[in-house]
């Protein structure tokens, strides 16, 4: 239980202005473009066995 309010602290701690949420948000957005870049990598990706049949 202490973890979850240290957790909830932090995240209010970061976002208590406006410019704090600003960054925080384009920072999540980021990060959910990339995983999700990544997963349609892994997604579209050929298996090397495949190529030799």
């Amino acid at each position: 239980m202490e973890r979850l309010e240290y957790l909830l602290s932090i995240v209010q701690f970061a976002t208590d202005t406006k410019e704090k949420r600003h960054i925080v948000g384009g920072m999540l957005v980021s990060i959910s473009l990339l995983f999700g870049g990544m997963a349609f990598t892994v997604m579209t990706m050929k298996d090397e066995d495949e190529n030799y049949e």
